[in-house]
């Protein structure tokens, strides 16, 4: 009768979560993880302090990701003086391989070990990866991108945070 209990009452606490468009227009969510120096990181360290943010949420297995960020990567760069580019990665991974698969992949954006504040925060499931949060200099949520594969619109999407 317990468990029949918690199975209920997990499956009504997850009917009440946030949708991804639900936060669009509010406050970034603060959550945690660790850079690749194993150093512990907020994201109220680079965000709502004048310059917009583009948090990029990805998998280690996920293909289509590796396809998509290193063209991220391109628009990271050809933005970098305008916005900062952040990759929480939401695999259960260390340090060690993080920063192999960025090596294979071509990225050099700063990676984080994202905690599972994260998840629970912006209501991230597996196959949303790449999942992207555009986050203006204000600290506001301009738009989230859930398995976001366009790159036009990714592009477009920084363009807007940028004006």
């Amino acid at each position: 009768m317990k468990k029949v209990f918690i199975m209920l009452l997990l499956v009504a606490i997850s009917a009440f979560a946030a949708k991804p468009e639900d936060l669009i227009g509010k406050k970034f969510v603060d959550v945690y993880g660790k850079d690749e120096k194993d150093k512990i990181v907020k994201l109220s360290d680079v965000a709502g302090k004048g310059k917009p943010v583009m948090v990029v949420y990805w998998a280690i297995g996920d293909v289509d990701t590796y396809k998509v960020l290193p063209e991220i990567n391109k628009i990271g760069e050809k933005y970098k003086d305008k916005i900062i580019l952040i990759a929480p990665l939401l695999s259960a991974s260390d340090d060690k391989e993080a920063k192999e698969v960025k090596k294979l992949l071509y990225f050099d954006f700063p990676v984080w070990l994202a905690g599972s504040d994260s998840i629970k925060a912006y209501s991230i499931k597996k196959v949303d990866v790449p999942y992207i949060v555009f986050i203006d200099k204000d600290g506001t949520i301009k738009n989230i991108m859930v398995t976001a594969r366009d790159l036009k619109k990714i592009e477009e999407n920084v363009k807007n945070l940028i004006k």
